[in-house]
C-alpha cells in the first residue's frame, strides 16, 4: 500500500469526475440521451440509455433526459456528454466522413456514426480493437508525450506525460478499458521512474480489483485485462527478446479468445498479423487525431494529415479482410468451456511457467478451427436492418455457408462481408418478376 498510495491519491479526482458526470440516467420511461443522429429535414433520432431509439419531438442533446415519446424532461446545466458531442460535431466540420467518425471513435469514444460496413471490415479482419479506446490508445498518446518530454530533458517524462493526460481522460467517456489502462500506466510510471521494484502482473491484478470495486468492470474491461495480462505473461520467464516479442504478438488473441468465442463466436486466427500490419498506420493516425483535438481543429496541416492517414487506415482494413477472409472462423463456445479455459490459464500462470498458460487457449483455437459452428445450404429471409447490421455481419452471420439469405434490401458491402453465401435483395427480385 505504501508503494501504491501516491498513485491512488492522484486517481481520486478521476474517480470523482467519473461518478459525477457518468450516471445511469434511466428511471422508468425517462432515459438519458447517449447520442443524437441527425438526418435531413430536421429529422433527429436519439439513442437512449439501454439502446432505445426514439424520434425527438423537442430539441435535446446527449446528457439530457427525455421520455420514450421523444419529449425533453430535464436539461442539466452542464453535461460532459453534451460537451463531448459538440467536440465531435466540430470534427465533422473539419474533415470528411467517415474519417471524422473514425477520429471521434478513437479519441472521444463515440462509435455511433461509424457505418456498419466500416465496423464490419475492422471486425472481420481482426482489428476492431483499434476502434475502441483501450490501453493501446492511451499507451500511444502517453508514449508520444513521454518521448517529447524526454527530448526536453524532463526528469520523469513518463510520469509527467501521464499527469498531462489526466485532465483529458474524462473526454474519452471513461470506458472501463481506458480507465484500466490509464491507472495501470500511471502506477507503472511511478514505479519505474522512482526506481522502485515493481511487478507489472501484480499491478494489473490490483487495477483489476480497483476496477471491479468501483463498478467499472464490463465486457470491454474483461477483454482489455485479458489482452494485457497475456502480453505480460508473454514477456515473463526465459527466452530472448525475439521469442518474447513473438509470444507478445500472439498473446492478446489467445488470452481473449475464450471470451470472444463465448460472446461473439467469430474470430480471425490471423488477427495477430493484421494487428501488427495495421499498427504501422494506426500509430501516426492516432497521434494526428490527438493533435487535431488539442489544437481545436484550427491547424489545417494537422487536419489534412490526419484525414489522409485515416483514409489509408480504413482502406487497409479492406485489404486485410481480403487477405485473411479465408481464415475467418465461427465457433459458439459454451460458457463452461470458455470459463474452464480461463481458469486453467490462471492456474498455470500462478503455479507453473508463464509459457504454459498459452496451452489452453491454443487448444481451444485449434478445436474451433477443426469443429466450427456451421449452418450450410439453408434459405433464410431476414429484415433488411438485421442482415446489414454490424452485429449480424460480424457474429452469427458468419456461421452461414453456401446459403441463400434474403432481405428487403442488401448493401454492397454486406455482400462482400458475407462472402460465403448468396444474398438476395427481395425488392430487386420483385422488380424483375414484374418486368417479366
Amino acid at each position: 500500500m505504501r508503494e501504491l498510495l501516491p498513485g491512488i491519491l492522484v486517481l481520486i479526482p478521476l474517480l470523482f469526475l467519473s461518478n459525477l458526470f457518468v450516471h445511469e440516467g434511466k428511471t422508468g420511461n425517462v432515459r438519458k440521451v447517449l447520442w443524437v443522429k441527425e438526418y435531413k429535414d430536421n429529422y433527429r433520432v436519439a439513442v437512449l440509455q439501454g439502446w432505445k431509439y426514439v424520434r425527438l419531438k423537442e430539441e435535446a442533446e446527449p446528457g439530457d433526459l427525455v421520455n420514450l415519446k421523444g419529449k425533453l424532461v430535464k436539461k442539466p446545466e452542464f453535461s460532459l456528454d453534451r460537451f463531448r458531442y459538440h467536440l465531435y460535431r466540430k470534427i465533422e466540420n473539419s474533415i470528411d466522413y467517415p474519417i471524422s467518425a473514425l477520429v471521434g471513435a478513437t479519441t472521444l469514444g463515440f462509435r455511433y456514426e461509424l457505418p456498419a460496413s466500416v465496423k464490419g471490415y475492422f471486425a472481420l479482419s481482426g482489428i476492431y480493437h483499434f476502434l475502441a479506446i483501450s490501453g493501446l490508445h492511451v499507451g500511444i498518446v502517453v508514449g508520444a508525450l513521454a518521448l517529447i518530454f524526454k527530448l526536453l530533458k524532463f526528469r520523469k517524462p513518463l510520469t509527467a506525460a501521464s499527469l498531462v493526460i489526466l485532465p483529458l481522460m474524462p473526454l474519452t467517456g471513461l470506458p472501463p478499458s481506458a480507465f484500466r489502462s490509464y491507472l495501470f500506466m500511471f502506477l507503472l510510471a511511478l514505479g519505474l521512474e522512482t526506481y522502485r521494484k515493481i511487478t507489472p502482473l501484480y499491478l494489473l491484478g490490483f487495477v483489476m480489483l480497483f476496477t471491479v470495486l468501483t463498478g467499472k468492470f464490463n465486457l470491454s474491461a474483461a477483454l482489455s485485462f485479458g489482452a494485457v495480462g497475456g502480453i505480460l505473461l508473454a514477456v515473463e520467464g526465459e527466452g530472448g527478446k525475439m521469442i518474447k516479442s513473438i509470444k507478445a504478438s500472439f498473446a492478446p488473441m489467445f488470452f481473449t479468445l475464450p471470451i470472444v468465442l463465448n460472446v461473439f463466436g467469430t474470430f480471425n486466427p490471423l488477427s495477430w498479423l493484421t494487428t501488427l500490419l495495421a499498427g504501422f498506420l494506426f500509430t501516426p493516425f492516432l497521434i494526428g487525431a490527438f493533435l487535431m483535438q488539442v489544437t481545436l481543429e484550427k491547424v489545417s496541416v494537422i487536419n489534412g494529415i490526419t484525414e489522409f492517414l485515416g483514409y489509408q487506415f480504413i482502406l487497409s482494413s479492406h485489404y486485410l479482410f481480403k487477405l485473411t477472409k479465408w481464415s475467418i472462423t465461427h465457433y459458439e463456445a459454451p460458457l463452461w468451456l470458455a470459463g474452464t479455459t480461463l481458469l486453467i490459464c490462471l492456474f498455470l500462470a500462478l503455479f507453473t511457467k508463464p509459457v504454459y498458460s498459452f496451452i489452453p487457449p491454443v487448444l481451444l483455437s485449434l478445436f474451433a478451427l477443426i469443429h466450427p459452428t456451421v449452418v450450410s445450404g439453408v434459405r433464410l429471409e431476414l429484415p433488411g436492418w438485421k442482415l446489414n447490421s454490424f452485429y449480424f455481419i460480424s457474429t452469427e452471420g458468419q456461421k452461414y455457408r453456401n446459403s441463400i439469405l434474403e432481405a428487403s434490401y442488401v448493401f454492397p458491402a454486406t455482400r462482400k462481408l458475407l462472402f460465403r453465401n448468396k444474398l438476395v435483395d427481395i425488392r430487386l427480385k420483385r422488380f424483375r418478376s414484374k418486368l417479366k
